[in-house]
């Protein structure tokens, strides 16, 4: 599995997370969608990494993070080199903001942040904040950002989560909770995943968890079977962001 699993990352313009590289094996049929099986194939490519067969450094892994370490200039003259420099390049680094003319201001709600790399980096181009949460956004986001929809112009919020219980329910709740805290003169859309995406693009399923208060409603409308974001293919998921 792993020359495949090599290829697979190779499609990537950027790092992907290995929840999305087992998502395209399970759309290839390669591998069955269960935990078990995704456990095994963490296992395979840490042996694989460790052994130099693939890129060890070839997944994003935001969970696990590092900051801080030693900063500063070997002597003044470097330092002072180094701001005259800065400063001559100066000029090339002035803009204009790019929505001040326009009439709406789009701000994108992520649910994963595993995947925030890939939606920054296009979000990035357009000069678009960008937040991303674990599941259900905090307080201080939430928060945060209704401060931000403060009526200057209006606002559509871009929203990606998975195809859930839960996620289905995020529209309605960042709604509430961004009215509660002040925001106003603003939408939210949920741009992916949608029940019409998981049906044209024939998404992997899974189970979707009955320990969810949320999941009688959700089986009313859609059944009982879950996507999750990262099942989106690596060109579908920046049409969708773009």
């Amino acid at each position: 599995i792993i020359p495949r699993v090599r290829d697979i990352i190779g499609s990537y313009s950027y790092r992907p997370t290995l929840r999305q590289v087992f998502y395209r094996l399970v759309a290839a049929l390669l591998i069955p969608n269960t935990e078990v099986t995704y456990k095994s194939l963490s296992r395979a490519t840490v042996l694989a990494r460790e052994q130099q067969i693939i890129d060890p450094l070839c997944f994003d892994d935001r969970v696990r993070t590092s900051s801080g370490g030693d900063y500063g200039w070997s002597n003044p003259d470097n330092f002072a080199q180094e701001q005259l420099a800065t400063l001559r390049e100066s000029p090339q680094f002035y803009t204009r903001y790019m929505w001040e003319s326009q009439e709406v201001l789009p701000i994108i709600w992520l649910e994963k942040d595993a995947l925030f790399t890939p939606v920054n980096s296009i979000a990035e181009d357009y000069r678009i904040r960008t937040y991303a949460a674990r599941g259900y956004s905090s307080f201080t986001a939430v928060y945060e950002a209704a401060l931000r929809i403060n009526g200057y112009k209006p606002v559509k919020v871009l929203q990606l989560t998975d195809f859930d219980p839960s996620g289905e329910d995020m529209v309605r709740d960042l709604q509430t909770r961004l009215q509660r805290y002040g925001a106003v003169n603003f939408e939210i859309e949920k741009i992916a995943l949608t029940h019409e995406q998981v049906a044209t693009l024939g998404l992997p399923p899974m189970p979707a968890k009955t320990s969810d208060p949320r999941y009688d409603r959700f089986a009313a409308s859609y059944g009982d079977n879950a996507v999750e974001l990262d099942a989106l293919p690596p060109d579908e998921f920046e049409r969708i962001v773009r």
